[in-house]
């Protein structure tokens, strides 16, 4: 199983995602960014260099959300979410060909990759973000 975190990054009550570059595994799927846990290295310091490295932002690690498992056929990753804040830099993309900024409701209607569905449609995530975005 490949240990993979990704970040949920939450501003003025939008959510950052992020779309596959053409030649990715999940080319043209919607994705909340991030990427795989090197060796001696946690899960929320894989966060925080993979959206430096991805997005050239600086974020902090609010809350540590519900894992996933997803079986690919090829692979089987287990999907490690955080809530993160932006706390500098400007967006440049590396590894992805869009981003949008979307609201709690628009998040169900994108294509995102399978893992990033399944992390989305678990109930204590979807319950959390629902809550989130009514404080």
């Amino acid at each position: 199983m490949i240990d993979v975190t990704c970040a949920l990054i939450i501003q003025d009550q939008k959510i950052l995602v992020a779309q596959n570059n053409p030649t990715s595994d999940q080319a043209g799927k919607w994705e909340f960014p991030g990427g795989k846990i090197k060796p001696n290295e946690t899960a929320e310091e894989c966060i925080v260099r993979e959206i430096m490295e991805e997005l050239e932002l600086s974020v902090s690690v609010s809350r540590k959300l519900e894992e996933v498992a997803y079986d690919y056929g090829r692979k089987i990753i287990r999907l490690i979410p955080f809530i993160c804040k932006i706390e500098g830099g400007e967006i440049v993309l590396h590894d992805h060909q869009a981003i949008k900024w979307l609201s709690r409701e628009e998040l169900y209607d994108l294509d995102f990759s399978a893992a990033d569905r399944a992390l989305l449609n678990m109930k204590s995530n979807k319950d959390f973000l629902m809550k989130y975005f009514r404080e």
